[in-house]
């Protein structure tokens, strides 16, 4: 049999890991970017790489032709995967997504209208042109928030209390956004809910509910603690997962793992974003430890026009207990990192996310760029893994150039969730 000879597109948090399990499917791994293997060493994992541009479509279709490229595979990045998506559509190559399906996770607008039309809720949405009409900004109640339709990643995010702030939010959210729609609806203030399922031919199948518990920094609400077994998993009931059900028939969407964000407030759920893809911090180590599914390898197996066999869906219990902890950097550049090593040598942690080096710059930004770590911290009680992160902080430690201290380290406060 000719083997399979597999493309990855751009480099992101699930490279590594797809191409080791492709690897040991015995299917021939190649890489391509822009990035030399030095900047990106993640591309010395795979049998070969290339250097052509994601971005350079034709340069990539001719290229696939020549070398008989027969599957195509992107992570999580969302260019790569609509590069991908076109790609495979040009050469005849499986791809996971519908059209309707990924044209709602790609853009807010559309997603909400799908939700409203299934039965969900939605925030409240305000109309308002570029110009500023008198009539439109006469309706908008504040707070409100303003963002891209099409962005990530909390990018061109802004709260706004009044109309002297909106102007500046809409510039701000235009300057993140692609298609140049804008998205003005009323602020929800409340829990991040992220529900996370795998779609497996038509059925919809819950991993897990993922709370998301906030510190404050500089007046900014920020994720501290992904809180996996909180009070708002038992808000996730058959009748909210029977109109998502109905929402991913509407959507066409058969097979793929994808993430409902929603806010919770109130004991009411608001629909925010659809994520049609695999997350950006590698949460399926956590979720295949805890209920025994790994997203990943099956995203691999559609990529490769393989299907996923009903048996690979028996969901396990595990009796741990785990929290997934946020540590942000204040900006600056990064002189000395301790501990480091020793987060990698235990067994009761998974380091999902680990962004710097050192001699590297962290933003001044509040969006995710400045996450420094996202550590997953097992444990059988939350006594436990308190006591886990409080050891943590004694060892893990970034310092800028006047050896100050760069991590924001925070205790979870169980007590108060």
């Amino acid at each position: 049999m000719k083997r399979k000879k597999l493309l990855f597109l751009g480099i992101d948090t699930s490279t590594v890991d797809a191409i080791k399990y492709a690897k040991s499917k015995n299917i021939y791994t190649i890489v391509t970017d822009f990035n030399s293997p030095e900047a990106k060493p993640e591309k010395k994992a795979a049998d070969e790489y290339w250097m052509i541009d994601v971005s350079d479509f034709e340069a990539l279709k001719n290229r696939c032709m020549e070398e008989g490229i027969t599957n195509i595979f992107a992570g999580n990045h969302e260019f790569c995967l609509d590069q991908c998506k076109r790609l495979c559509v040009e050469l005849g190559f499986p791809f996971y997504a519908s059209e309707a399906g990924w044209n709602a996770a790609r853009d807010k607008g559309i997603y909400k209208e799908k939700c409203r039309e299934a039965g969900l809720l939605t925030p409240r949405k305000y109309h308002l042109d570029p110009d500023f009409s008198e009539k439109d900004l006469a309706k908008i109640q504040y707070p409100v928030i303003v963002k891209p339709s099409d962005s990530y990643a909390r990018k061109g995010i802004s709260i706004v209390t009044n109309q002297d702030e909106l102007s500046a939010a809409y510039e701000k959210a235009l300057a993140y956004s692609d298609n140049k729609k804008i998205i003005v609806e009323e602020y929800i203030d409340g829990n991040d809910l992220f529900i996370g399922c795998y779609i497996h031919n038509k059925k919809l199948i819950p991993l897990h509910v993922t709370a998301n518990q906030f510190i404050i920094v500089d007046g900014q609400k920020r994720f501290g603690f992904g809180d996996h077994f909180s009070k708002y998993t038992n808000l996730v009931d058959k009748q909210l997962l029977s109109k998502y059900e109905k929402l991913i028939s509407d959507l066409n969407c058969e097979n793929g793992a994808c993430m409902f964000q929603c806010i919770s407030r109130n004991g009411l759920i608001y629909n925010i974003e659809f994520s049609y893809r695999l997350d950006g911090i590698r949460s399926w180590e956590r979720i295949e430890r805890l209920r025994g599914i790994n997203q990943l390898k099956m995203m691999v197996d559609l990529a490769l026009g393989e299907s996923v066999s009903d048996d690979s869906f028996v969901v396990n219990e595990s009796r741990e207990m785990c929290l997934g902890y946020v540590i942000w950097s204040l900006p600056g550049k990064i002189s000395k990192i301790d501990g480091k090593k020793e987060l990698y040598s235990r067994d009761d942690l998974i380091v999902l996310v680990d962004r710097f080096q050192e001699g590297d710059s962290v933003l001044d930004v509040f969006d995710m760029r400045s996450i420094a770590f996202i550590i997953e911290v097992f444990g059988m009680t939350s006594e436990e893994i308190r006591e886990k992160i409080i050891g943590i902080h004694k060892t893990l430690h970034f310092y800028d150039e006047n050896m100050h201290e760069m991590l924001m380290h925070r205790v979870p406060d169980y007590e108060n969730w």
